[in-house]
C-alpha cells in the first residue's frame, strides 16, 4: 500500500490490535485517546489518512474534522488487508508507532546547529511551563536530564503519556510560578545546564532562571513579541506577555548570545528565537 510522504497515516484501533499487525509508518493513536493525544498530531496543514475499524473510522474523523484537520483518505482494517500486507512481506507488528509531531523548529536548530557548533553537552535539564511536553521528549532523546514544570495537571499528564510512547524519563513537578517570590526554591543555585521557556513571559522569573544556571549555562527561550496584537489573531495584546525588541538580550546581558532572531509563525505572528551562554567565571 502506498503511502503519500507528505500525509500523515494514523491507526485509531486499539493499541492491542495494532501490535498484532499495521501498516508500514503508521502512527498508533487509538479513537479513545485523542484527547488526551492531540498534541501528538500533525499539524493542521497535513492531510490524514486514516486506518482502523469502521466504528473507529467514524468516531475519528469526525473528531478530527471538528477541530480543524482534513481527513482525505479512509482505509477499512480487514482480515483480507492484513492477509495482503503479510503475503507482501510489508505487515509491521509491535508497539512501535511512527512519529507525526516534531519539537518546535528552535529546540531543533539547537540539536543540530548550535550544540556541535559550540560543543554543548548534555546535561541536567528544565522546561518551565512545560505544557504537553514535546520539547521535553525531544530533548530528553537527545540525552538531556529533563525536568518539566507546569501549574497544570492536565498538562503534566499529557507529559507522563508522551514520555511513555517516546520510551524516555520526565520527571515533572506541579508549580505555581507566578507568586511573586522565587518558585524554584526546590533547586539550588545552578541546579541545571539548559533552561527553556516557550510561549511563556513572566518577566519577575527572570533573576530566578538566572539563579538556576550553571556556569556556561544555556537559555533557550521563544515566546511572543510586540506586533502579535496587530496580527489577525490579534493575541497576545497585553503588552506583559509581550517581548520587545531586543528585551532578552538586554536581560541576558554578559551571557553569550548564540542566536537572537525574530521568527514567523504560520498564522504572520513575530516570536523571539533566543539562545543564549552564560559565561564561564573568571579564573
Amino acid at each position: 500500500m502506498n503511502q503519500a510522504s507528505d500525509t500523515a497515516l494514523i491507526d485509531c484501533r486499539p493499541l492491542a490490535e495494532y501490535v498484532l499487525g499495521h501498516i508500514p509508518r503508521a502512527c498508533s493513536l487509538p479513537t479513545d485517546s485523542l484527547f488526551t493525544r492531540m498534541h501528538e498530531l500533525p499539524k493542521r496543514t497535513t492531510p490524514i489518512h486514516l486506518c482502523g475499524k469502521a466504528e473507529d473510522l467514524k468516531a475519528a474523523t469526525e473528531y478530527l474534522i471538528d477541530r480543524g484537520h482534513e481527513v482525505i483518505e479512509q482505509t477499512l482494517w480487514t482480515e483480507a488487508l492484513q492477509q495482503e500486507l503479510s503475503a507482501s512481506d510489508t505487515l509491521e507488528k509491535g508497539e512501535v508507532s511512527h512519529q507525526l509531531w516534531q519539537a518546535a523548529p528552535l529546540l531543533q536548530r539547537f540539536v543540530n546547529e548550535i550544540v556541535p557548533k559550540h560543543n554543548i553537552a548534555a546535561g541536567k535539564g528544565l522546561d518551565i511551563a512545560c505544557g504537553a511536553g514535546r520539547d521535553l521528549a525531544y530533548l530528553a532523546a537527545q540525552g538531556w536530564e529533563m525536568t518539566g514544570i507546569d501549574r497544570s495537571i492536565d498538562s503534566l499528564e499529557r507529559v507522563a503519556t508522551l514520555a511513555k510512547y517516546c520510551k524516555v524519563e520526565i520527571p515533572t513537578l506541579q508549580l505555581d510560578t507566578e507568586t511573586g517570590t522565587d518558585p524554584f526554591t526546590l533547586f539550588e543555585d545552578g541546579s541545571f545546564d539548559l533552561i527553556c521557556v516557550a510561549r511563556y513571559l513572566h518577566r519577575p522569573l527572570f533573576p530566578y532562571i538566572k539563579r538556576l544556571l550553571k556556569p556556561h549555562g544555556v537559555i533557550i527561550y521563544q515566546t511572543f513579541m510586540v506586533g502579535c496584537e496587530e496580527t489577525k489573531i490579534g493575541r497576545p495584546k497585553n503588552p506583559n506577555f509581550l517581548l520587545k525588541n531586543g528585551e532578552l538580550a538586554e536581560t541576558f546581558a554578559g551571557y553569550d548570545v548564540l542566536l537572537d532572531e525574530v521568527e514567523m509563525l504560520e498564522d504572520g505572528r513575530p516570536v523571539a528565537a533566543f539562545i543564549a551562554r552564560q559565561k564561564l567565571p573568571n579564573p
